[in-house]
């Protein structure tokens, strides 16, 4: 019984002895990836007998990725999808969190007020729209501008006039047909027409009017019209807020339009009291980076430099504000959203570190596309370290110096990965 028992193991061992030779091999009969040299990968042969690197059946069973050169975006060329840099070292970065709010940048908008007492004969502006500097965005007819429109017409006929005489009586002067004392009371009467004149221009120009529009509405054509007044935009932004409609009786006092240039928007942060010193400390350096993400846009990020750090530290949550002003070109921020900051420290140490988009991870594992030859990448297993703003800290895998796909990895990771589709040369 024991010989029987003996025989039937020995026979086991024998048929299991292929299998398990064939656990080092992928499944379908092709070398397994293994951490080869160069040479190796690109001497291995599949089972089609052709070089493994060469067939687009089983190639990606060496982690091994083939790569046009028309995809390839390097040495500062621009277009392609797939961008590949050196691995170099980095600063290492320490980050301070913050929560904080979008708000506008009041350095880069204007208060809308009327200039005049009257009537809103027209609003030109709707609140979210769009407008360029100088535009109109109400009208106001007002007595008040109808009255300093005539004196403005009096007082320059009347200087013309005072001016004619001057000169008359310069002339009779010089041929001593007119005493001296004429000459000097015209130019007084002159003098004082023209100071006239030139005190309603002031007045219609702090109205808001410049000298075309002063001529324009003190032409004879205009005579006899109402005084209209256009308030327009100071600058080229969105109308945020409007407060004003047709038919309106309005002041001098009060806003009736905001608008805000959203090209840029300011966000404030809270830090702690704690952290405080630690801020003021890298101020000194130059102004902090910071960078913000959103609920609205979870997928980007917006980032600034702190400009202002509070003098006062709030009573209740022990906080001090800072301010940090933000691009925002396509207007993704709006004022009111809340945010998430954190400000960037760089630090004297250096590592060597890849950006976040170079760093790929399947089940628990870490890698990287390095480029080994030209048009091709191979996926290279790394072990990450610290997690830094835009960089991942490498602390085994990689040397200063390779280069790696930065941007289009998930491209490389996606052919890599075909087996777990069931692909393949067994296909």
């Amino acid at each position: 019984m024991k010989k029987i028992i003996a025989i039937s193991l020995f026979a086991a061992t024998l048929i299991a002895t292929p299998l398990l030779a064939e656990h080092e091999h992928d499944g379908h009969g092709c070398p397994a990836p293994k951490n080869r040299t160069v040479e190796e990968l690109f001497a291995a042969a599949c089972e089609h007998k052709i070089p493994q690197h060469a067939c687009d059946e089983c190639r990606y069973e060496l982690g091994l990725v083939k790569l046009d050169a028309s995809l390839i975006c390097s040495d500062g060329k621009t277009g392609g999808l797939i961008k590949v840099e050196p691995v170099a070292k980095r600063a290492a970065q320490t980050l301070l969190s913050m929560n904080g709010e979008i708000a506008l940048n009041e350095n880069a908008l204007a208060h809308i007020a009327p200039r005049v007492s009257g009537i809103v004969r027209a609003v030109h502006a709707e609140q979210g729209s769009r407008v360029e500097q100088g535009a109109v965005l109400f009208e106001i007819e007002s007595p008040e501008l109808g009255r300093a429109v005539g004196a403005y017409r009096k007082n320059k006929a009347l200087a013309a006039l005072a001016l004619k005489n001057l000169e008359r009586e310069k002339a009779l002067a010089e041929k001593k047909i007119s005493p001296e004392g004429d000459r000097v009371e015209a130019q007084m009467k002159y003098d004082e027409y023209r100071i006239e004149w030139e005190t309603a221009a002031n007045e219609l120009a702090v109205m808001g009017l410049d000298t075309a529009a002063i001529t324009e509405i003190t032409s004879d054509r205009h005579a006899g019209k109402p005084g209209t007044l256009p308030a327009r935009a100071p600058l080229a932004g969105t109308v945020v807020e409007r407060r004003v409609t047709t038919g309106e009786a309005v002041e001098t006092s009060g806003e009736r339009m905001v608008v805000a240039n959203l090209s840029t928007v300011w966000v404030w942060m809270s830090v702690y009291e704690q952290d405080l010193s630690r801020l003021l400390g890298e101020s000194k350096k130059g102004a902090p980076r910071v960078q913000v993400t959103t609920l609205a846009f979870p997928d980007r990020t917006f980032e600034g430099k702190i400009d202002l750090i509070g003098a006062v530290v709030d009573e209740e949550d022990r906080t001090v504000k800072v301010r940090a002003t933000l691009k925002n070109p396509d207007g993704l921020l709006r004022p009111g959203m809340f945010c998430a900051a954190n400000a960037v420290f760089e630090t004297q140490e250096q590592v060597v570190a890849v950006p976040k988009n170079a760093l790929m991870a399947d089940e628990g594992k870490h890698f990287v596309f390095r480029m080994i030859r030209d048009g091709f990448a191979l996926r290279t297993d790394v072990e990450p370290g610290r997690v830094f703003v835009d960089s991942v800290e490498i602390k085994d895998g990689l040397s200063e110096g390779e280069k790696i796909v930065t941007e289009g990895a998930f491209v490389c990771k996606s052919d890599v990965l075909r087996a777990k589709m069931g692909a393949g040369c067994a296909d």
